[in-house]
């Protein structure tokens, strides 16, 4: 069964979306969320730089700076790595940063897709995914675009009873 997922308005969520030749729908992250992430840090940064230059010291103020620039290294990175895979029979949630890490959920085990958006997310259109499944396993996506869409065609695929 090849599955095809749209995103809103028909587009086949256009550069975020790889398929291959089995019929996955291999999704990233959102971009619109790493720039947020990145602009916020950014503008937060100038600030501190400034408060602790003025204060200070320009060595100490760059040290500072140097420190706090590890947290959107990491969070890009993290977005950088993760893929959301949906075939035809199952989700999986794939993240790389050293090691590779691999959550799989059967469409026939998942009992409820939550989506979490901020504000940010609520003006951009991004948001974080939750599938729950039988048990107490549960797959937590990064940052995708459309997950309003994204869930309710997840929805769609779980089988009824």
């Amino acid at each position: 069964m090849r599955l095809r997922l749209r995103g809103l308005y028909g587009v086949v969520y256009n550069h975020l979306v790889a398929g291959n030749e089995t019929g996955s729908l291999v999704l990233r992250a959102s971009v619109k969320a790493i720039l947020v992430t990145l602009g916020l840090w950014a503008s937060g940064l100038a600030a501190i730089f400034f408060l602790v230059l003025s204060q200070i010291g320009l060595t100490f103020a760059l040290v500072v700076c140097g420190f706090l620039l590890l947290f959107p290294g990491i969070n890009f990175l993290s977005w950088w790595m993760f893929r959301f895979v949906i075939d035809h029979d199952k989700v999986q949630v794939v993240r790389t940063l050293i090691f590779r890490s691999r959550a799989t959920l059967e469409f026939n085990k998942i009992e409820g897709v939550d989506i979490q958006q901020g504000p940010f997310g609520r003006a951009f259109d991004y948001g974080r995914l939750t599938i729950s499944g039988v048990g107490r396993k549960q797959l937590r996506t990064e940052a995708i675009d459309h997950p309003d869409d994204l869930a309710r065609r997840i929805r769609d695929l779980i089988p009824r009873e």
